[in-house]
């Protein structure tokens, strides 16, 4: 049986990498790999691979999307201009997230 873990980011968030090589770098999310708690950002500067073709033909260059664990990423604020942990709250009987730093509402 496979259960699906909560995310506390969706397609479209504005985040900030906390760890790793890409350390400190702001965009949003283009995908999510919900299997494997991976994401793709459309700010990360891509790895470049170099594919050689079997019969000896010339090397084709690829670009290819960094994967990062959901784990590495906290949300950014804009209008507060810092990342921070989100929270939940009731309003108006809807759920709403909001940042638990600054108190504004995604």
């Amino acid at each position: 049986m496979t259960e699906t873990k909560k995310k506390h980011v969706k397609i479209g968030d504005r985040i900030k990498i906390i760890t790793g090589n890409q350390k400190g770098i702001i965009g949003n999310i283009s995908s999510i790999n919900t299997k494997k708690e991976l994401l793709t950002i459309d700010t990360v500067l891509p790895r470049i691979k170099f594919v050689k073709n079997r019969e000896g033909g010339e090397s084709k260059k690829m670009e290819l999307q960094i994967p990062i664990h959901i784990s590495n990423v906290m949300l950014w604020d804009k209008e507060a201009n810092l990342s921070s942990k989100i929270g939940y709250k009731l309003i108006n009987n809807e759920k709403k997230r909001y940042f638990k730093k600054s108190g504004n509402i995604l």
